[in-house]
């Protein structure tokens, strides 16, 4: 329910935060600790955020702007991650195929965007929101219970190996 100069300001302040995250984002996954990690963060912002958005009362659509901080973490986090995660999948036999990884990354963003328009196609905007958000929420879980396995395989393979 909002003008056409809200939804530009929604542009502008998610770019600038994006910016600023995009230029630092090797210092961010540094301190963050691993691309999992800020996925997770990732996901947490767009879980945030579109709950958000579907309790934003019509009456008052510019409260939307104190959301869109957490866009730009979304788009700059999940972006930024996902670079490094599918970097991570290459191995020092596979030089030479890193646009191959980065290829999959934008195969997997597709599916899950023409996942999310079959969907919008039978929700109402608030409902749609709620589902995605628990669909999010869903992967994220998925995600940290993976990590969690494989850290521990590894962890157990390392002291297997040390005895």
């Amino acid at each position: 329910g909002g003008s056409n100069t809200m939804c530009g300001l929604t542009v502008v302040v998610t770019v600038l935060f994006e910016l600023p995250l995009f230029h630092c984002a090797s210092e961010m996954l540094e301190f963050i600790g691993s691309p999992q990690s800020m996925l997770q963060i990732a996901c947490l912002a767009y879980v945030v955020r579109v709950v958000g958005y579907s309790i934003v009362p019509s009456s008052h659509p510019y409260w939307v702007l104190l959301l869109e901080p957490l866009h730009g973490i979304t788009i700059a986090f999940a972006t930024t991650s996902s670079v490094a995660v599918a970097d991570s999948w290459m191995t020092p036999s596979m030089k030479g195929y890193e646009a191959s990884g980065q290829a999959l990354v934008s195969m997997v963003r597709g599916l899950g965007q023409f996942v999310g328009f079959c969907i919008a196609g039978y929700l109402e905007g608030r409902t749609l929101y709620r589902v995605l958000a628990v669909i999010v929420t869903f992967g994220a879980l998925l995600l940290g219970m993976g990590s969690y396995i494989s850290t521990s395989r590894t962890k157990a393979r390392a002291n297997y190996v040390s005895l």
